[in-house]
């Protein structure tokens, strides 16, 4: 199951029958701590074992609030991260700090199709 602004950029473009890059910007809800991010790509182990499709990831905290940023090769690959390791990992390092993800709410976010794409060496 697609996320919903990955859901709502895929069903725009859907017709397109091709990959194309997406920029991911999400605002997580107030009260969301940065070291849990933190904490959840160390469960991950996205280090060691980057996902599949990533361009790349930031997160940050700008006017008390974490902020993320990513660039994906597709909204696809962005979707299946979530389902298989993002959703997982983040329930488990969230129990293990006593915060209910489901009482903090949904991030704010919005998926941009990226008209062009360098990537570093």
């Amino acid at each position: 199951m697609y996320s919903l602004p990955t859901a709502l950029w895929v069903a725009r473009n859907i017709h397109r029958r091709r990959l194309v890059a997406i920029i991911l910007t999400q605002t997580m809800p107030e009260g969301v701590p940065l070291e849990l991010l933190d904490a959840v790509a160390e469960e991950m182990g996205v280090h060691a074992d980057p996902p599949v499709g990533l361009i790349v990831h930031t997160h940050y905290e700008e006017d008390g609030r974490v902020r993320i940023v990513d660039v994906w090769e597709s909204a696809e690959s962005h979707q299946k991260f979530v389902e298989e390791r993002l959703g997982p990992a983040m329930a488990k390092v969230a129990a293990q700090r006593g915060i209910d993800m489901a009482q903090a709410g949904q991030p704010e976010s919005s998926v941009t199709e990226a008209h062009f794409v360098v990537r570093g060496r």
